[in-house]
């Protein structure tokens, strides 16, 4: 069982997220926005984040540059629903485990 930080500006998608991973026997802990995520990384330690890329005032990017040099050994999977390949490419050029 992994803890799952799962970050994204809409709550819908992370109840659907939280539903799915708790349904596959992980523990996911969502959190409203980078700021909340930020936040909750201060309190508690994870195997992995799960963020949105495209979110407001701080997106995903600037996210995972924070995350990747604070935690470096927490791995990050990137998801947006708008596809660039230059976006996949600046992704794991921040240190993202995966982009989706």
């Amino acid at each position: 069982m992994a803890r799952i930080l799962l970050v994204d500006d809409e709550q819908g998608i992370l109840n659907t997220l939280s539903i799915f991973l708790k349904t596959e026997g992980h523990q996911p802990v969502p959190a409203l926005g980078a700021k909340k995520a930020l936040e909750i990384l201060e309190q508690q330690a994870f195997d992995l984040m799960i963020s949105d890329i495209r979110m407001a005032p701080m997106n995903g990017m600037e996210l995972l540059a924070v995350v990747h040099e604070k935690y470096p050994s927490m791995s990050v999977i990137m998801l947006t629903a708008y596809g660039q390949v230059d976006t996949a490419i600046e992704s794991t050029q921040l240190g993202a485990f995966d982009y989706i």
